[in-house]
């Protein structure tokens, strides 16, 4: 419980994103590296996406990225929390996967495949009474720390 007396949220999906911080505003996407040819995949895994060998070790990603491609999602999955039309971005991470998750903060009119994104984390009700997930979702990075990422 919050010192507010409401449960604490829990990530959405503990394999792939680990809250950081006591309020759970903030967090890591979480992956393996393979120790053979030093791959990374986004998740758990059981095999190497690269090179087939077994010897994974977990990982933390970085928390910024690449938006590598988007689509406007009009017909959502049932059982979509959200507005819709909604932004699915595919996000490329400086270690090498890429992610999918919403891109938020931006109209479609302003997104551009190659501008930095970084991770956003969002509450969601469960399905469950007194339950309260995080999400995690993409939005624009900072001109000042996008303009950065981009100097060599």
């Amino acid at each position: 419980m919050t010192s507010s007396g409401k449960p604490r949220p829990v990530s959405v999906d503990p394999a792939r994103l680990k809250l950081t911080n006591h309020e759970e505003t903030e967090g890591i996407l979480l992956g393996v590296r393979c120790r053979d040819c030093g791959t990374y995949a986004f998740g758990p895994a059981t095999f190497c996406q690269a090179c087939t060998s077994a010897n994974l070790e977990p990982a933390e990603l970085g928390k910024q990225g690449t938006l590598y491609s988007y689509t406007v999602v009009r017909v959502p999955p049932q059982g979509w929390p959200g507005p819709v039309p909604y932004i699915l971005g595919q996000v490329e991470l400086p270690e090498g996967p890429h992610v999918l998750a919403e891109v938020i903060e931006c109209p479609e009119t302003e997104l551009k495949i190659g501008m930095g994104v970084e991770l956003a984390l969002r509450p969601v009700k469960a399905p469950q009474p007194n339950v309260e997930k995080v999400v995690y979702k993409w939005r624009p990075a900072p001109p000042d720390r996008a303009a950065r990422e981009d100097t060599p």
